[in-house]
């Protein structure tokens, strides 16, 4: 029996693809396909290979660039492999990922892409501090560590991507969220970006009760300095971090987290599940159903992804959101974390089916719920 990531692997390249294979065609970039003359023969269209009629524009690679009217594009740039994430803070475990991404890339292009999300709870580190203890952690990868402030979510990545000119994106994520990862890369092929192939990787399982390198998570991370527990903490940073980065980094996220002080732990304006939510789910589900967080009409962003978007209804476990292009998202409740209204807006448009509370949204929800829309979201299961 073929194994599943083998199945899923030949599910992800495009028919295209497979039908210029087939041809002895060869991608030279953008979905435009070469015979063995370097001359451009098919193109690309809705995930197929079309053939180009006679004298229609369809360019030749030259010197390992191509023209296309009139211009020059740069040549296809091959496969890279990717992962992007919190790192907040950077861990062993993180450790066992990065080198996962360098295997993937069998020797070339790959990329490490810490999101740009902070907040004193569950991502006390800021993008230039989180950075720059990572290129101490991981001194083999520091530079393959991009960053830039247009790069928030997992789609301005592989936009940046495919701007480059690389026709292959290997995305290595946990085994907990290929899933997600894989749904959301492949809806927007051909849309936002256009590769001709898209993998999500596993980067393994992992038992958060373990006590090896599997085990030890992000969250037990800021639990531990949250409780001020360094030799819980210690355990989870990465070898190349000498003792004295190391308890550079354990103060620093502890005075992020504004709980410099055990008696500020007790004492502090959020709980457990709002530092390390998948410590602490019974808190999560207690506040969320006594209506304290995630209200319908307030911002979230996805840990996972970077992506903000609006709540516009609330599930049991978790909630239903739009993005200003109404694209409609579900997400479970640990994997969010709210934003203020002026980071949310900043540069959108949040009213695509109408404001909170008017007639327009509720039409608009009432469509997707409990009908069409619920079976949309069981598929999704």
């Amino acid at each position: 029996m073929k194994k599943f990531s083998a199945f899923l692997s030949e599910a992800e390249r495009s028919l295209a693809a497979q039908t210029a294979e087939k041809l002895g065609l060869k991608h030279v970039s953008y979905g435009r396909y070469a015979d063995p003359r370097g001359n451009v023969t098919h193109v690309s269209k809705d995930g197929k290979l079309v053939k180009l009629a006679p004298g229609e524009e369809g360019g030749t690679q030259q010197s390992g660039r191509e023209e296309e009217g009139g211009g020059e594009n740069t040549s296809d740039q091959g496969s890279v492999s990717i992962t992007f994430g919190r790192f907040n803070p950077p861990t062993v475990g993180h450790e066992v990922l990065i080198k996962r991404v360098a295997r993937e890339a069998k020797g070339g292009e790959y990329r490490i892409y810490p999101s740009q999300t902070q907040d004193a709870k569950k991502n006390p580190l800021g993008p230039s501090e989180k950075i720059k203890y990572m290129k101490m952690a991981y001194p083999e990868h520091k530079d393959a560590i991009s960053t830039g402030e247009e790069l928030r979510t997992i789609f301005d990545v592989l936009v940046a991507l495919n701007e480059e000119g690389f026709s292959e994106v290997k995305i290595v994520v946990g085994g907990d969220r290929v899933s997600e990862f894989n749904s959301l890369a492949q809806k927007y092929n051909g849309k936002l970006y256009e590769f001709e192939n898209i993998l999500v990787v596993s980067a393994g399982e992992r038992d958060p009760d373990a006590d090896d390198v599997s085990g030890m998570s992000a969250s037990k991370m800021r639990k531990a300095a949250a409780e001020d527990d360094f030799k819980t903490f210690e355990k989870g940073m990465p070898k190349a971090l000498g003792p004295k980065e190391r308890l550079r980094l354990y103060k620093s996220l502890r005075s992020s987290m504004q709980v410099e002080n055990l008696e500020d732990f007790h004492d502090a304006s959020f709980k457990l599940f709002e530092i390390a939510p998948k410590l602490d789910p019974q808190g999560l589900r207690e506040a969320y159903f006594e209506d304290d967080l995630f209200k319908v009409g307030s911002f979230v962003e996805n840990d996972n992804t970077g992506l903000i978007t609006k709540i516009v209804s609330r599930g049991s476990n978790y909630i239903i959101s739009i993005d200003e292009h109404e694209t409609v998202f579900r997400s479970w409740l640990r994997d969010l974390v709210e934003v203020s209204t002026e980071i949310a807006i900043k540069g959108f448009n949040w009213t695509p089916a109408g404001e909170v509370g008017t007639d327009a949204l509720s039409n608009y929800v009432r469509k997707l719920t409990p009908g069409e829309f619920l079976k949309k979201i069981q598929k999704k299961k």
